[in-house]
Parts: structure tokens; C-alpha cells; sequence
């Protein structure tokens, strides 16, 4: 287990089955099958985001194939949309939690996170709507992402501590109106999405996620995690930088950043 300040750090990517993943960093010929097996066989990959879940609610079937392919991995889950559009009912709550199973009863099932799109800004009804969905999914530790810079007032991050709402840590261009990078912890957790910093990331409601973090800007990532891992039960490391494998590489880069750090 990799850890800072012997506080766990959980290191994946947001999916792994991509297409030009292959002969980057999956065999060319792989299958797609076969695409998760590969990818828990990485020493420095723990973690994973499952992220087809915003789209549909899981299968059981589907969940256990994934959790018996991924045996070394913990995971990370995408909150449906209907979840984050407020159109759900109790019953919704209970089939998603049902379809996930056998990722709980294997203990494999590490964080829920929900991701806002950029139009959800901030105001006292989206906040309400974020307390339910923390009520809704209490059992798990549960994340937000809210790329609306319009959230980062000092007094939505003292309600966000508050009623301790775990709040994503995000990682996106300089773009006016984007969320800041704003290092936070809120819940006894941290959570880091790293979306990249591309220049053709030109507008908020566009992701271009073609980018590789340099050393020097994973180390500034590592550097303040030292600190909020003093007051975290466990970190969680996503990079979603996913074109050309990026993603993967970085991650690599990243655990051996913190392996080096830790010897010094």
C-alpha cells in the first residue's frame, strides 16, 4: 500500500478501457476483455473509477465480473445522473446500491463520487439538493465534483465543512469560471481528480484532456497532500487526463514520486 504520513493513497485513472490505451500502455492485441486484468496487475494502479454507472444503473452480473477481474484493485463509483438531475426515488437508491453488491460484500467499494457539470452553480437549492445526496449515499464516503467556481466562496466551504460534504480537489486549466485548484479536505478524506492543463481546454463546458503533468507539477500535487493527509483517513489519486494513456503514465510517474520522496 502506498501511503504519506502512513495515511493510504489510492491511485488510479477515470476508466481503463480505451481505445488508444492500446500500444500505450495495453498490448496492442489485447481484448477489451481482458483490459482490466491488465490494468490491476500494475503495481502502482490501486484504485479505479467506474464511470459507466453515471449512464446506467448496474447489473450485479456486470459489477461481480468487474470486481473479480480488477482482484487487486479498490474502486471508486460514478453516481448516476438521474442522482445528480434530482429525478430519483427511494427505489433508485436501493438498485443502485444492489447492483454494486459484490464490490461491497468484497470490500472493494472505497468512495462514491458525483460530477456536476459546469452549469450547476452555486446557490441554496444545489445545496440542499448536494445535503440529500449526502444523506441519500451516507454509507459510503461520498465526493462532489462542482467545477463552478462560483462554489469556492469562503461561505459554501465552511457548509461544505460544516455538514462534512466531501468536496473533489480539482485540477483543470486557468479558464474564468473554472473551479480553482483548491487543496480541501472537509470529511476525514481527500479526493484529487486531475483533469490536465491543456491550452485547447478553451471554454468551461469543454474537457480536452490531452495532457501529461511534468514532474515538477506532480510534486506540487504531492507536496500539499503531505499536509492534508495529516488530517485524512485515506487519499484518492484520479487522474483523468485518459487521452494517449496519459493517465496511466502519470500515475506511475506519481507513485514513484512519493516511493523517492519517502526514502529521502
Amino acid at each position: 500500500m502506498i501511503t504519506i504520513n502512513e495515511t493510504p493513497v489510492l491511485v488510479g485513472t477515470s476508466g481503463y478501457k480505451y481505445d488508444d490505451w492500446k500500444g500505450s500502455f495495453y498490448p496492442k492485441s489485447i481484448s477489451n476483455f481482458h483490459m482490466l486484468s491488465y490494468y490491476g496487475k500494475k503495481d502502482y494502479l490501486n484504485l479505479l473509477e467506474i464511470t459507466f454507472t453515471f449512464y446506467n444503473i448496474p447489473y450485479q452480473n456486470t459489477v461481480k465480473s468487474i470486481v473479480d477481474r480488477g482482484e487487486n484493485l479498490s474502486f471508486s463509483v460514478r453516481l448516476n445522473k438521474r442522482f445528480l438531475k434530482g429525478r430519483y426515488n427511494k427505489q433508485d437508491v436501493r438498485d443502485f446500491y444492489a447492483g454494486l453488491k459484490p464490490m461491497i460484500d468484497k470490500g472493494k467499494l472505497e468512495a462514491l463520487f458525483a460530477d456536476f457539470n459546469f452549469s450547476f452553480s452555486a446557490s441554496k437549492e444545489n445545496f440542499e439538493h448536494i445535503l440529500r445526496l449526502s444523506e441519500e449515499f451516507k454509507e459510503f464516503p461520498l465526493f462532489f465534483e462542482l467545477p463552478n467556481r462560483t462554489w469556492y466562496k469562503d461561505r459554501f466551504l465552511e457548509l461544505f465543512r460544516e455538514h462534512r460534504i466531501g468536496i473533489i480537489v480539482l485540477d483543470m486549466p486557468k479558464i474564468k469560471g473554472l473551479a480553482p485548484y483548491y487543496p480541501f479536505s472537509s470529511n476525514n478524506f481527500t479526493y484529487y481528480r486531475l483533469y490536465g492543463r491543456s491550452k485547447l481546454w478553451l471554454t468551461p463546458e469543454d474537457k480536452y484532456l490531452d495532457y501529461k503533468y511534468s514532474k515538477e507539477e506532480l510534486t506540487e500535487f504531492i507536496d500539499d497532500i503531505k499536509t492534508l493527509s495529516l488530517i485524512s483517513k485515506k487519499v484518492f489519486v484520479s487522474f483523468c487526463n485518459v487521452v494517449n494513456a496519459s493517465a496511466c503514465k502519470n500515475a506511475e510517474e506519481f507513485v514513484q514520486l512519493i516511493k523517492e520522496n519517502e526514502e529521502v
